[in-house]
């Protein structure tokens, strides 16, 4: 399986720069714009945003054997429909959509947008893998649950991660942001059904989909599907005498 990912990457990013009419021999620069990009930050958090987001990871944490129990009996049942989305079949299936799609068509945009799609999937696939066996958390509904380092692997959720990186090559491809309104929401959806199910702790599924999008996101960088990269903005707002944490992405 390693084997035929590992192949697949490179005859990927072969297709992706003969659509951008590039000679084969550009694909090794390909794949170090790539990797260079999904280990670059354009702009390292401040001491204070870096706690803030420490703090939010305790606190998470914290919540998360009542947060799942309470998402097992409130979430709604539809939200089980929207499982497959974040399967890695369905991230295949919707990245040759793209390239066919944008093949027929002739639209190098869409084409460029399922390809970035296939090699985030390959790519995120092996990370989510590794970051499994290395965290070992023990799943919600399994004995010992919420360990870590035992074997386990809830942590992140790879349904979460998948479902976010569609979002985020598919907002990167069509470029109109209304359509993040249903974008997101989807992908949202599929995290909170991992939640409903009682398979995964909503860190997992928090993980699981900032390392999706950010998978999505970079890659769509490396690929020119986005202009500039997104920023993550964090801050600390007063209300009324108390205070809330406050995180928005400025696209």
């Amino acid at each position: 399986m390693r084997s035929a990912a590992t192949f697949a990457i490179p005859l990927a990013l072969a297709a992706a720069s003969q659509v951008r009419g590039q000679v084969p021999s550009a694909v090794v620069e390909q794949l170090k714009r790539d990797a260079t990009s999904l280990v670059t930050v354009d702009r390292p958090p401040t001491s204070s945003q870096f706690a803030i987001g420490l703090g939010l990871v305790a606190l998470a944490a914290a919540a998360d054997s009542h947060l799942v129990d309470q998402g097992r009996e409130h979430l709604p049942g539809w939200t089980d429909d929207l499982k497959t989305g974040g399967a890695t079949g369905s991230t295949n299936t919707m990245a040759a959509s793209l390239i066919a799609g944008g093949l027929v068509f002739g639209d190098r945009r869409v084409t460029t947008g399922g390809l970035t799609l296939l090699e985030g999937n390959l790519v995120l696939s092996v990370v989510v893998q590794l970051s499994k066996t290395a965290f070992g958390r023990v799943r919600p509904n399994h004995p010992e649950a919420g360990r870590w380092f035992a074997g386990g692997d809830s942590f992140p959720s790879s349904h979460a991660a998948h479902a976010f990186l569609i979002a985020s090559v598919l907002d990167a491809t069509i470029d109109r942001p209304v359509w993040r309104w249903a974008i997101y929401p989807l992908a949202t959806g599929v995290a909170l059904q991992r939640l409903h199910e009682g398979v995964h702790y909503p860190t997992d599924v928090i993980a699981g989909g900032l390392l999706g999008w950010w998978v999505g996101h970079r890659l769509s960088v490396s690929h020119e599907l986005v202009e500039r990269p997104h920023k993550v903005v964090v801050s600390w707002a007063p209300v009324l005498g108390g205070g809330c944490i406050v995180a928005h992405i400025s696209f």
